[in-house]
């Protein structure tokens, strides 16, 4: 007798089948007045033929149990040639493999793809009118070209380092071209379906987990298509800016629960200090009733390559820059390595230092000093990129954005002394 209970036990595996038969057959249920075609009975047994072959696991019966029940439905359809469409065909052999897969090791995977199976059947009509009236011609084919980006041009790319002190590294450049593209496509989209205030800061968001840098540039270039947004896209920039820095506090703790904890005060400061800029510097403007005062949308258009392969080539020179820079700086000192590596990025730097204070080659005071320093000078290259919007009025309030962070986190550290932070937690475990 078969196991009934257990997550690889077949009795499980049958009725995973038999749900799938359900869901799928619940959207094909002929109404009144529609012709015959397979329906909820039919799916549970065509469910149920399937979910035999997969445990059997015999290819000749699994073959002849699917060229019958294929058999059966066309012969359903050629008695009723007034039917147009062969969705419910398709959905019968879909549901006959789901449920086969369902009785071996992937079950799991099986029945996931059973409910994507039945939720593309049951929202017919929603995904009908998203296809035809929600996505225009141009934002489909700015979504192949997007797409295109990532899974076509990226996996032909070489991996591996080149060039002088193996500065050019085209995989890695060309992710920051398909992130600094990805800020428009994402909050286009963002913007079009959930509105623009809440679409922009999705994407400041999802632009922080990411890359700051990439949607720095990203949206620099989406102010300068769209100079009314300037004074929003300054405020959701401050906002990814500040989600940096306890981003970069969940990396290091990965490596250094210690020299997170050391870092917890000056990080929190900094991050509570962009958000204070974000409000006071490029605060929203007040509704009325008159909607043209609301700004513009800053993502106009999901997706434009130019820009990003311009920054892609700028990238790709100050990489060059960085590493000869850190060539003839060396290794030992540890704060003219954490500026020039944290030029264009943070995380490998922020996990070296969270490397040297878990070996115990580095103070936490020292790591956490780095940590800022990288941050700042990261600040000062994305300041940088901001500018090639020609809008002061959102490159300057971010400047001024990163300067109040950075202030305020340099006076924490002399304030609230890392150090001091670690000696008081161990005592705090001690007791």
């Amino acid at each position: 007798m078969p196991e009934l209970t257990g997550p690889n036990s077949p009795a499980l595996g049958f009725l995973l089948a038999l749900a799938i038969g359900f869901l799928v057959g619940r959207t094909r249920e002929p109404g009144p007045d529609d012709p015959p075609r397979a329906g909820m009975r039919d799916f549970l047994i065509i469910a149920l033929l399937g979910a035999v072959a997969g445990h059997v696991g015999n290819p000749a019966i699994a073959i002849a149990l699917f060229a019958g029940t294929i058999g059966a439905l066309l012969v359903l359809r050629a008695q009723h040639p007034e039917r147009s469409g062969i969705t419910t065909e398709l959905a019968a052999a879909a549901t006959f493999v789901l449920a086969g897969l369902c009785l071996t090791s992937d079950r799991q995977f099986g029945a996931g793809l059973g409910i994507v199976l039945a939720a593309i059947l049951a929202e017919r009509d929603q995904l009908r009118h998203f296809v035809r009236d929600a996505v225009s011609d141009r934002e489909y084919i700015d979504t192949l070209s997007f797409l295109g980006l990532i899974f076509i041009i990226y996996p032909l790319l070489p991996a591996g380092s080149y060039g002088p002190f193996g500065f050019f590294e085209p995989r890695k450049i060309w992710l920051f071209v398909i992130l600094v593209s990805g800020v428009s496509y994402v909050g286009y989209f963002l913007t079009k379906f959930t509105g623009r205030e809440r679409g922009e800061l999705l994407t400041a968001i999802v632009g922080a987990i990411a890359s700051t840098t990439a949607y720095t540039a990203g949206i620099s270039r989406a102010v300068a298509d769209a100079p009314k947004s300037a004074v929003s896209a300054a405020r959701y920039s401050l906002i990814a800016n500040s989600i940096l820095f306890p981003r970069m506090l969940l990396l290091v703790a990965v490596i250094s629960p210690t020299l997170a904890i050391a870092a917890i005060p000056a990080f929190a400061a900094m991050m509570l200090a962009g958000f204070a800029a974000a409000l006071v510097l490029a605060r929203a403007p007040v509704k009325t009733k008159k909607s043209d005062q609301v700004a513009d949308p800053t993502f106009r258009n999901p997706f434009s390559i130019r820009p990003a392969l311009k920054f892609g080539v700028g990238f790709t020179i100050v990489l060059l820059v960085t590493r000869v820079a850190k060539n003839y700086a060396g290794y030992n000192g540890q704060m003219v390595v954490s500026a020039i590596s944290g030029l264009v990025d943070v995380d490998a730097i922020s996990l070296t230092l969270a490397s040297f204070v878990q070996a115990g080659t580095s103070a936490a005071r020292d790591a956490v000093i780095g940590l800022t320093l990288a941050a700042g000078v990261n600040a000062i290259f994305k300041s940088g990129v901001a500018q090639t919007s020609h809008q002061p009025a959102f490159y300057l309030r971010l400047m001024a954005g990163f300067a109040i962070m950075f202030a305020v986190g340099a006076a924490a550290i002399v304030i609230i002394d890392p150090a001091r932070v670690i000696e008081l937690v161990s005592h705090l475990q001690a007791n």
